[in-house]
């Protein structure tokens, strides 16, 4: 009988799932395999494509592979991992994805480590390169902020406070849990996180070492409500900054809105630089530059709605598009206003534009749940 055999029977392997019908048989297959005598536990978050019953479909012996279809108003990935916890009835449990960008093969090492005494073993990415720029930015700035807070809390951290493979003492972390059930982000993402912020300051930590992979199959799920989500969980000033950017990131006036004010102060660092220009100018090229800017952020608006955004040629061609007209439409109210100042306006107002414009194509791109 093999070391994984006659160890897995302490063990329950948690995975949350949201339509996953495409990976999960071959993901509860190869955890069957790897270790035969673990449990498998899929809780389910209301998948429409028949996600519960091919995993409910799967011949095993009865009771090792159970399905948990998850109440329709409390929807979350965090919700999800929660219930899986508190429903396990093995010593141990390991949490991981359905997608394959958690290799099951690092399911042996976490419980080796449980088993040897740890209360909590966190998979650490141990290639983030592979993930596409934005989605490495968002990785880091989200893992900063986290940690920040536990330090602040004096909290036990991890290098990799963001991951999602992660198992631990059932008891324990199910203990957790009842005593801080309300204060959990239930629809968040990172159950791990809260895990951190309720954790005793003694919980004896390790950590192993995996290479992310690229989904198998499906469509990834990450967009802003994770970068959202991870504020909310921060405490007040998190929340707060949260609400902050849903009112001026998130909405398309609120875009508006920041696109124009960062617009206007360039520009008007730009006049101030240049000198000795009249009030009459600058109100001129206020003016001039709030029409351009709305037109910008509108056209983008619709662009993003006709085409899309991942078509990646004609959104280029397209913002390429927007920007020339927009400022030629800067220059044209210029003229109309005051033709006389048009030339000096011709520098400050294209610096205002650029920064007005760029914000709000890179807010655009946070905003829609492409895939990053």
């Amino acid at each position: 009988m093999s070391a994984s055999s006659e160890t897995g029977g302490e063990l329950t392997v948690i995975l949350p799932t949201l339509n996953e019908a495409e990976n999960i048989v071959p993901m509860v297959n190869a955890v069957s395999e790897l270790f035969p005598a673990s449990k498998i536990l899929v809780v389910d978050d209301n998948s429409n494509d028949g996600t519960p019953e091919k995993a409910q479909a799967i011949q095993a012996e009865p009771g090792r592979i159970r399905v948990i279809k998850r109440d329709p108003s409390d929807k979350g990935l965090t919700a999800s991992i929660m219930d899986g916890i508190l429903n396990t009835d093995t010593k141990y449990f390991v949490v991981m994805d359905a997608d394959f960008q958690h290799p099951p093969e690092r399911i042996g090492a976490m419980l080796a480590s449980l088993q040897e005494g740890n209360q909590l073993v966190i998979g650490v990415r141990e290639d983030k390169m592979s993930m596409m720029f934005y989605r490495q930015f968002a990785s880091w700035g989200a893992n900063a902020m986290a940690s920040f807070y536990l330090w602040c809390k004096r909290q036990p951290g991890s290098a990799d406070t963001m991951s999602g493979f992660f198992g631990g003492e059932a008891a324990l972390c199910q203990n957790i849990i009842r005593e801080n059930d309300k204060r959990f982000e239930r629809q968040g993402f990172k159950a791990l996180f809260d895990l951190l912020k309720f954790a005793p300051r003694d919980i004896k930590i390790d950590e192993v070492i995996f290479k992310f992979s690229t989904r198998r199959s499906g469509e990834s799920k990450l967009n802003s409500r994770i970068v959202l989500s991870i504020m909310k969980q921060c405490g007040v000033v998190g929340r707060t900054m949260a609400t902050l950017s849903v009112v001026f990131l998130l909405s398309t006036w609120g875009r508006m809105v920041t696109a124009m004010g960062l617009g206007l102060l360039s520009t008007v660092v730009a006049i101030m630089f240049l000198g000795e220009m009249t009030h009459n100018f600058y109100f001129n090229t206020v003016l001039a530059l709030m029409g351009a800017i709305v037109f910008m952020v509108t056209a983008n608006e619709l662009a993003i709605k006709l085409i899309g955004i991942r078509d990646s040629i004609s959104r280029g061609i397209m913002l390429i598009a927007i920007a020339f007209m927009g400022y030629i439409l800067n220059l044209f109210m210029s003229f109309t206003l005051n033709e006389d100042l048009l030339g000096i306006a011709v520098i400050p107002s294209l610096l205002g534009l650029t920064v007005a414009f760029s914000f709000d194509v890179i807010s655009a791109h946070i905003h829609r749940p492409a895939r990053i």
